[in-house]
């Protein structure tokens, strides 16, 4: 038995290969000449249509009105006094030698069923051709009534009125017959439909043309962000894609494209550092741990207990290390900060509450700053910890400690020192400080000691992972904020905590 044959399934993709190997550009520009088309055409249409029965509601009233000029004529009469005509041959005499018949017209006067008077216009056709006389006496027309009718006759189309003209005391039957070479007319009219159609394909050659032309300036940063996102990587996230302005729906698009980028540039730089400094940092407890290990003697019970201490003591800040690390990395993330509506006294007085217990110093407080912004009280008084500790561990014992806060309204000397650090722009600022009375900070190396591992020259073997200071800044920055200090060598330093009161610009320095 034969195997059955199965037809292979069309997949989606190759059905609608024709159409997606159409780029953005060639199917708007298809789109746009489609519907400029379509618009021509129905335009052109119902302009012929309307020209074209225009026509032929003017030429009806040409007709009628030769009939109605002929019935007033009749009715002044010969001398122009009221006594209308008699005689049938005077009556069509006179108009006909008065009356000019139009360009496209020509009239013909009939008594008893033969030809009487004939006058044509400009455009030669014979009116009492045989096809016009035959439709002429073929229909009889009723007493005083007039008949219009098509005819197709000596190569073109006429429009045809007949008139039975009735005089008072005239016997003899008689016709009023007026012919419009409407066909003629006719072609007049095709013939500006073929211009009108000729134009408009020029016009559509012209509009595609430009369109072909402003669509490439216009989709231009897409077909960069193509290039660009086909050499994107993980390796290579510098390539942004330039534009000139957001004024489009590409532009803006390119532009969300680079914000993004810059994002996920800032998160994999975060991870490279975070893994860098990991690295750097955990090398030498690691390595600590490892020679101590290699080297303790398991049968001497001092140097067991020895090198369970120097252990202990390098996980503890290998902990204190990773916790620092991972900190730095939360500060990054939308959610690090948890702002609300904040008693700026009370914050004070809190962060005096929680430094008293680092160290024995002379301990001040002052708090001139009332009222509230909103803010993330628990990063801000985590903030303050770190600055009291670093005074502390740079200080003598009895020596002075001193927190403040205080406003600092625009264009102060505190308020231009914090827009000079980074800070938003705003009309007052909370100033957070600690000054100490400890060894200071040389001039040359104040900036220094808010990047990562990195200390004075003047520090010594203290103690510490180098994280806390660039810890402040990032929480003064995630506030919109900065942080700064002042310091002399062998006096002492202040620290201080710039942050902006975004939420209320409406107040002024009279505050």
């Amino acid at each position: 038995m034969p195997a059955r044959r199965t037809r292979d399934p069309v997949r989606p993709r190759d059905r609608w290969a024709w159409g997606s190997a159409w780029s953005v550009r060639a199917r708007m520009l298809a789109l746009i000449v489609a519907v400029m088309t379509a618009g021509l055409t129905v335009t052109g249409l119902v302009s012929y249509g309307l020209q074209y029965r225009a026509l032929t509601e003017r030429v009806d009233a040409e007709l009628a009105q030769n009939v109605s000029e002929l019935a007033q004529l009749a009715q002044a009469g010969p001398a122009q006094d009221g006594q209308p005509f008699k005689d049938v041959h005077d009556l069509f005499l006179a108009y006909l030698t008065t009356a000019v018949a139009g360009e496209n017209e020509a009239m013909l006067a009939m008594v008893d069923g033969k030809v009487d008077f004939f006058s044509g216009g400009a455009r030669s056709f014979d009116v009492a051709h045989e096809d016009v006389l035959a439709a002429v006496r073929a229909v009889p027309i009723p007493a005083g009534q007039a008949r219009v009718s098509s005819l197709d006759s000596q190569g073109t189309q006429l429009r045809v009125l007949v008139a039975d003209v009735q005089l008072p005391g005239e016997s003899r039957t008689a016709n009023f017959v007026v012919a419009n070479d409407i066909g003629a007319q006719r072609v007049e009219v095709r013939r500006h439909a073929l211009t009108y159609a000729l134009l408009a394909v020029l016009v559509l050659a012209a509009v595609a043309g430009l369109a072909h032309l402003l669509l490439g300036r216009l989709l231009r940063p897409l077909n960069e962000l193509r290039a660009a996102t086909a050499v994107t990587s993980t390796e290579d996230l510098t390539r942004r894609v330039a534009v000139s302005g957001a004024d489009t729906d590409v532009a803006e698009l390119v532009v969300r494209y680079n914000a993004m980028l810059d994002r996920i540039e800032s998160g994999v730089q975060q991870q490279r550092q975070f893994l860098d400094d990991a690295a750097h940092e955990l090398r030498t407890p690691l390595t600590i741990l490892r020679g101590n290990a290699e080297l303790l003697s398991a049968e001497d019970p001092d140097d067991v207990e020895a090198t369970r201490t120097l252990v202990l003591d390098e996980v503890d800040r290998m902990q204190r290390l990773v916790d620092d690390l991972l900190m730095l990395t939360r500060l990054h993330r939308p959610d690090f900060l948890r702002p609300a509506p904040t008693d700026v006294t009370e914050l004070a007085v809190e962060a005096m509450d929680r430094v008293t217990v680092l160290g024995q110093r002379r301990w001040r407080l002052s708090a001139s700053a009332e009222g509230t912004m909103p803010l993330d009280r628990h990063r801000v008084l985590q903030a303050m910890v770190q600055l009291v500790a670093n005074g502390v561990k740079f200080s003598e014992p009895d020596s002075v400690i001193e927190v403040a806060s205080a406003w600092a309204y625009v264009d102060s000397v505190s308020a231009r020192a914090a827009v000079a650090a980074g800070a938003h722009a705003a009309d007052r600022y909370l100033m957070l400080s600690v000054r100490d009375e400890g060894i200071g900070i040389p001039m040359d190396q104040q900036e220094r000691v808010f990047e990562r591992f990195s200390r004075a020259d003047n520090v010594g073997q203290a103690e510490g992972s180098g994280l806390g200071l660039p810890i402040v800044r990032l929480i003064a920055q995630a506030h919109g904020g900065a942080v700064g200090l002042s310091s002399t060598e062998g006096v002492g330093s202040t620290f201080w905590l710039a942050l902006p009161d975004l939420h209320d610009r409406s107040r002024s320095v009279s505050d």
